[in-house]
């Protein structure tokens, strides 16, 4: 599936983006240094939960990114050479075989689809 060593050196970068992006902020805003911020308990944990927030939704947003862009198609193909003929571009199942493009999304069929 994902053996391939350029998809997988590329992968681990993208998936670690998020968490040295929640590094820098920690270590930019550094909410823990007492001297740095005079603050009380809430701002400072309302600051820590938005860094958490932020990355969570960038890790969310890398995971679907790197699904759509390398597992995806990965998986459509099997199922299309398993013999259930499949859009590559959309993942919508094929029923008829007299469609030369997705009803879903329009793309145009290879013919050795089915």
């Amino acid at each position: 599936m994902l053996k391939a060593p350029k998809i997988l050196a590329l992968s681990s970068l993208i998936a670690l983006a998020p968490s040295l992006l929640f590094a820098l902020l920690l270590w930019i805003f550094d909410p823990f240094n007492p001297r740095k911020f005079d603050m009380d308990l809430t701002v400072l944990l309302g600051v820590i939960g938005g860094m958490l927030l932020l990355w969570l939704v960038a890790q969310h947003l890398v995971f679907v990114f790197t699904m759509n862009r390398y597992y995806a198609p990965f998986v459509r193909r099997e199922i299309t050479a398993f013999g259930m003929p499949m859009c590559q571009a959309c993942g919508h199942r094929l029923a008829s075989r007299q469609v030369d493009r997705c009803p879903e999304c329009g793309t145009q069929l290879r013919p050795n689809i089915f």
